[in-house]
């Protein structure tokens, strides 16, 4: 994700941030780098020992976002990547609040390839396209649907702020069919139908971007962030 997100996510002098819903630790490793302490939460085990081998110096610690082993008013900052979708926001919003300190921010990002870019829009339809031939069935060949609610406010926060900021990552053609896995299309693939997806997308990244081996390419990204801030005088 861009620097950017961050220095407008965190707020000045944020001592303590949560990571909710960290999986492995993706955002976890950048904040390890601005914040002094790092609080990372999450529910899958699995998840928890792969982020416990990458971030060590981190606190861990299991649980979900409608219910965290923290005390009242523990964070500056409590920050949300790409799993916003899967929670409960009537129940987390009276959680995150109590985590929070009086004026801490509550701060939720989403990172996607940028499809208003010909090339990345054609590649993921060629993708979707190819998981429902090699599938058979199952999987949808329709666009992603990013339209996930925004968190609800109400009293406990501020109304919430929007930025939006677009950014590119070089990477290979195997780092981009890597990338191209983790949708939700491709997981419910059996393994040998993710096997021939790869494979196929490997081969058109080539044949219509000359992209093999260590050759990099800028991948167009988008980052939207909102952020609101948790008000003083609102009992969670």
């Amino acid at each position: 994700m861009p620097a950017a997100a961050l220095d407008w996510l965190l707020p000045d002098g944020c001592e303590t941030v949560v990571d909710l819903a960290a999986g492995t630790g993706a955002l976890t490793r950048r904040l390890v780098d601005r914040v002094r302490h790092v609080v990372a939460v999450e529910p899958d085990p699995r998840m928890r020992e792969t982020l416990a081998r990458n971030c060590p110096e981190v606190r861990l610690l299991p649980g979900t976002a409608e219910r965290m082993p923290l005390p009242n008013s523990r964070a500056d900052a409590l920050l949300v990547s790409m799993a916003w979708h899967w929670m409960d926001p009537q129940r987390a919003m009276p959680e995150i609040a109590r985590v929070l300190r009086g004026g801490g921010t509550f701060g939720v990002l989403w990172n996607h390839r940028d499809l208003s870019v010909a090339w990345v829009t054609e590649l993921d339809r060629f993708t979707r396209a190819l998981r429902v031939r090699v599938s058979g069935q199952g999987v949808s060949a329709r666009a992603p649907n990013r339209d996930v609610l925004d968190p609800p406010t109400g009293s406990l926060f501020s109304p919430l702020a929007e930025l939006s900021l677009t950014w590119s990552m070089p990477v290979t053609a195997e780092e981009i069919v890597g990338l191209m896995g983790t949708d939700t299309s491709a997981i419910a693939l059996s393994d040998k139908a993710r096997h021939a997806v790869d494979e196929r997308v490997a081969q058109y990244l080539h044949d219509e971007l000359g992209l093999s081996g260590d050759r990099k390419i800028e991948l167009p990204m988008a980052c939207r962030c909102l952020r609101t801030t948790r008000n003083p005088d609102a009992a969670p």
